[in-house]
């Protein structure tokens, strides 16, 4: 029995592909890999993305490759006129394009798509058996559909179905030649796995966990079917946004569909706003050929310091000359940014951002000029606009509502009923884990309430065992941080243990940040402290990022009555 991907289900609206299908899945053996309606964006060499779909891609690791085109009802192939048709059940005609071109188109454009590929360039392949060909499960005496670009042993009908094997052999004989396959080089098992790779990879992704975690995260979370189709529907796309609550997967999938954007050969940039996020994606991606991860303002700066450089420009004196009113992170440095690209030229095809709703009006110009084909160069952005605590305004250049992730595969139960409290938006499915409590750390001011905290980390570390590194604290009031770390740095904790930003995070350290800081990263435990001044109304998006951190536990610390307010007064 045949591997066939995806399996047959009642999505498949095409009633001749469902008889081919189950066809071809019970009647080849198991060294047959299947893959149906297969589809891809391609970029050979000097041309721009192109689309490509087939019906049916057969896999031997013998006999090679074949594309097969599927027609159901009846047909007209009208080669004199060039007239091609298809007949329905009621007699009535269609237009179509002439089946065994379209099967060729899609063999050559497989051949292409799998070539500009790190992993096929890799096996070191030469000429390898590749044919295609057309079916008519409803035609019987196919014969009479023999024309000049349509051999008799490439088309097959009503009769072959039964003898499926027999014509998927006789269709590849036909292309391997009277001789065998002579000077061309086998598949092989590795060929196939490699052409599954490629055309029909299969993800699974780990949580984002910090800078510097990665390593240490041994668990893993599989792609919600919601995620996978957006990442195959990202496929087919050239500009998508994609939006979601706290821990739907945002950021996992915006790293994954830049990964394989660069390992599809397209020259990639993923960016964000947080500086935390840039460097643990960078960690996460780190070898991956031709993909460049930065913040905007990263991004600003090397375009900036490049043009200063080579061209003895100084960008950002021009800027503020034109833009006299501006500032420099939200005005100027996107405008020198725009001044560098219009100098130099754009230097991505594709680009994808994450943390959009923090992008400001004046970012967008120079990220859509950084696109090497600004018609069909691809751009990919994700969004939470509950996270938007820096009140930006984004004017993001895509069309039409957002494709929407709804469900939680982050936080626990409780926490996500906690966090979401204070979203606003399309309901998001909780996740499937209870997980423990939200428990409450309380003292009547900042001295006492840093010693709860020391306690509580020192019975983690030293009693339960948890990593330092897994906690973090996160402070509402990012105004007092200074105050907050003193008194922190006052307290005893195990050896093993210090207080430290996100900038500094290593092994050892627990992380004291404030919450705009975060976002866009996780920790298993947090602290939430800072809510003596928070006001679940004015501060629900703060209150929101934070408490959506937490992975497994979550403590609020402040007086009795501000936990009490921020647990218990969430915004609808």
């Amino acid at each position: 029995m045949a591997i066939c991907i995806p399996p047959l289900d009642a999505s498949t609206e095409s009633s001749a592909e469902r008889k081919l299908h189950e066809a071809l899945r019970s009647g080849l053996s198991d060294d047959f890999l299947v893959l149906h309606s297969v589809k891809w964006i391609a970029k050979p060499r000097g041309a721009g993305p192109r689309d490509g779909e087939v019906d049916f891609l057969i896999c031997h690791p013998k006999h090679g490759l074949l594309v097969v085109e599927v027609k159901g009802g009846g047909v007209i192939l009208d080669y004199a006129m060039r007239r091609f048709a298809s007949i329905d059940r009621h007699g009535d005609e269609h237009e179509i394009t002439n089946p065994f071109e379209q099967a060729m188109r899609g063999k050559f454009a497989i051949l292409e798509k799998l070539k500009e590929s790190p992993f096929w360039q890799k096996l070191g392949l030469g000429r390898i058996p590749l044919g295609h060909a057309a079916f008519f499960p409803d035609v019987d005496g196919v014969g009479g559909l023999v024309g000049p670009d349509a051999p008799l042993d490439i088309i097959g009908g009503r009769q072959d179905i039964a003898l499926i094997s027999q014509w998927v052999d006789r269709a590849f004989t036909y292309w391997a030649g009277p001789g065998g396959q002579g000077a061309l080089s086998e598949l092989g098992a590795g060929g196939v796995a490699t052409v599954q790779r490629i055309l029909a990879r299969v993800s699974t992704t780990r949580p984002l966990v910090s800078a510097r975690l990665v390593q240490e995260e041994q668990t893993r979370i599989e792609l919600t079917e919601r995620q996978a189709a957006i990442l195959d529907l990202l496929s087919r796309q050239r500009r998508v946004m994609v939006a979601g609550g706290a821990g739907t997967g945002k950021t996992l999938i915006a790293r994954e569909k830049a990964a394989r954007a660069a390992e599809e050969g397209l020259k990639t940039l993923l960016v964000c706003y947080n500086r935390g996020l840039a460097d643990h994606l960078r960690e996460q991606c780190e070898g991956i050929e031709g993909l460049d991860v930065a913040t905007f303002h990263q991004l600003c700066k090397r375009w900036i310091d490049k043009a200063k450089s080579e061209l003895g420009r100084d960008l950002m004196a021009e800027a503020r000359r034109d833009y006299p009113g501006g500032t420099e992170f939200d005005h100027h440095q996107p405008i020198a940014l725009a001044f560098a690209i219009d100098a130099f030229g754009p230097n991505y095809d594709a680009i994808i951002v994450d943390e959009a709703q923090d992008f400001g009006d004046e970012f967008w110009l120079p990220i859509e000029m950084m696109l090497s084909d600004h018609a069909d160069g691809l751009l990919y952005v994700f969004l939470d606009e509950n996270q938007n605590i820096y009140g930006r305004s984004a004017a993001i250049p895509i069309k039409g509502e957002p494709m929407l992730l709804d469900k939680n595969c982050r936080n626990t139960t409780t926490i996500h009923a906690a966090a979401y409290r204070y979203y606003r938006g399309v309901r998001i499915e909780a996740p499937e884990i209870t997980g423990t409590k939200i428990e409450l750390l309380t003292a009547p001011d900042i001295d006492r309430q840093a010693r709860a905290i020391s306690a509580l980390v020192t019975r983690l570390v030293a009693v339960e065992g948890v990593a330092p590194h897994d906690i973090g604290v996160l402070l509402c009031d990012g105004r007092a941080r200074s105050s907050f770390e003193r008194a922190l740095a006052a307290m005893t904790i195990p050896k093993s243990s210090r207080w430290g930003h996100l900038e500094g995070y290593g092994q050892g350290s627990i992380t004291v940040d404030s919450v705009a800081k975060f976002k866009g990263l996780e920790r298993a435990i947090i602290i939430l402290w800072g809510l003596d001044a928070s006001d679940p109304v004015v501060d629900r998006e703060t209150l929101y990022v934070g408490m959506s951190r937490a992975k497994s536990m979550l403590y609020l610390c402040g007086t009795v009555a501000a936990c009490g307010r921020v647990l218990d007064a969430g915004v609808a």
